[in-house]
């Protein structure tokens, strides 16, 4: 790829210029450069099916606010026992509605970005941090499919 700058089609086929520095880093961009070693101008852009301008545009605002962040993903700790703190611009940052925290939690999967995928992880899990389970079907919309007395029968226990 050549310049500073890689252009990418998202899923609903706009196209977007992004800073070679950030695009490096997704696994779809890695891919590509492998498997094409074209580097003329007129490249066509890579394709990044899984994810749409909206959500690729906050993805890119992220990564231009981290991009002097060192890579964690590689310091041999197992996913589960790493800590994430959120720094106050990234709480800012993930006060948005809830939909597009998960539509950057799976455009975050799919390239590849595992701080940012923590990140968005830990702001959900704050979200349901110590509420009890209707509270969280509340914050989220989450139907309660069972009546109440289904709900006692499945989950209350009789001592006689």
């Amino acid at each position: 790829m050549s310049g500073d700058i890689i252009r990418v089609e998202t899923s609903d086929n706009q196209i977007l210029e992004v800073k070679s520095t950030i695009a490096k880093q997704w696994a779809p961009i890695k891919v590509s450069e492998l498997l094409n070693e074209d580097d003329t101008p007129d490249k066509p852009p890579v394709r990044l099916e899984n994810v749409n301008a909206e959500v690729l545009k906050k993805i890119i605002e992220w990564a231009e606010y981290h991009q002097g962040d060192e890579i964690e993903d590689e310091d041999g700790q197992p996913r589960a026992k790493r800590v994430v703190y959120l720094q106050d611009w990234d709480k800012k940052y993930f006060n948005i509605d809830q939909q597009m925290i998960f539509e950057i939690i799976m455009a975050s999967n799919y390239l590849g970005m595992i701080k940012l995928l923590d990140m968005a992880c830990k702001t959900i899990a704050d979200m349901i941090k110590d509420k009890t389970p209707e509270e969280v079907r509340q914050t989220f919309n989450i139907p309660n499919d069972l009546e109440d007395p289904q709900v006692c029968d499945d989950s209350c226990v009789a001592f006689f």
